[in-house]
């Protein structure tokens, strides 16, 4: 496989995309091949190349991405995850990233609507963090980052579990103890379990809180954060995290399972 440089977008490129957000949001849903019509927002030198080198990788494309959304999330990580964090971290790596090797991809990944989506899911304007995680392709790399697991039969069953309904692993990456692997490993294996465990008796998935607007997994990342302003979350084993998780769903559980009459196991 060809190894090539990565590259960074440059300051004042990036800072072209930010004020001129709308115009390049309408090329974004008119040109699907390339990004060639950049230099027509750019005159100057779009990108700067540096010393790492990644492979030369093609994403796949399906119209309907979710056919294709975990073998691509795999194939990023597994090209990127050797580089330092700071470049994973740095939207300018992305930017470089989306607009050559992921164009096609982050296209079909997230349908560009207006500027806000373009600006949301290309750019960091939420700010890093949320940058990261909104980001169209640099949240398929953390998603797999912080599930993938050597010590499983399968390495990279957490990130199935994951891509099958991003919800189960979204509101725990706003929070900051999500840097903490532990506790995202901890948390997937128990929530894992749980649908398994009640898999023919109620979908775990589809079970809300306040007046429908909060899933099962955002009550439970809630409830870590309780969990962690009374002792030192960072502190805490998988398996302490396992077994609070897998304790907190299965009350919740029981009584969504008794509020509608069903059999409690």
């Amino acid at each position: 496989m060809n190894r090539i440089n990565i590259s960074f977008m440059t300051d004042d490129a990036l800072e072209t995309l930010y004020r001129n957000s709308e115009k390049v949001a309408e090329y974004l849903m008119k040109e699907k091949e390339n990004s060639n019509w950049l230099k027509l927002i750019y005159k100057g030198n779009l990108y700067e190349e540096k010393k790492y080198k990644i492979n030369d990788i093609k994403l796949l494309t399906d119209e309907n991405y979710e056919n294709v959304d975990f073998q691509n999330s795999i194939m990023i990580y597994e090209t990127l995850k050797e580089l330092p964090r700071y470049i994973i971290t740095d939207e300018r790596f992305w930017c470089w990233f989306n607009f050559t090797i992921g164009y096609k991809a982050a296209l079909q990944a997230m349908k560009i609507k207006s500027k806000t989506t373009f600006e949301d899911h290309w750019l960091f304007k939420q700010g890093k963090r949320r940058g990261l995680f909104f980001n169209v392709l640099a949240r398929c790399y953390f998603r797999v980052d912080l599930s993938v697991d050597e010590s499983l039969e399968d390495k990279y069953s957490l990130t199935k579990f994951v891509i099958e309904n991003p919800e189960r692993f979204r509101t725990l990456t706003w929070r900051a103890n999500s840097n903490e692997k532990t506790i995202v490993l901890g948390t997937l294996k128990a929530e894992k379990d749980i649908v398994e465990k009640y898999k023919d008796i109620i979908d775990v998935d589809k079970i809300k809180y306040n007046d429908g607007k909060a899933t099962i997994y955002s009550e439970i990342t809630k409830q870590l954060s309780l969990y962690g302003s009374v002792r030192l979350i960072d502190a805490a084993s998988e398996k302490d995290i396992y077994e609070f998780v897998y304790k907190k769903m299965e009350e919740m559980i029981q009584k969504e399972l008794e509020a509608h009459g069903k059999k409690q196991i």
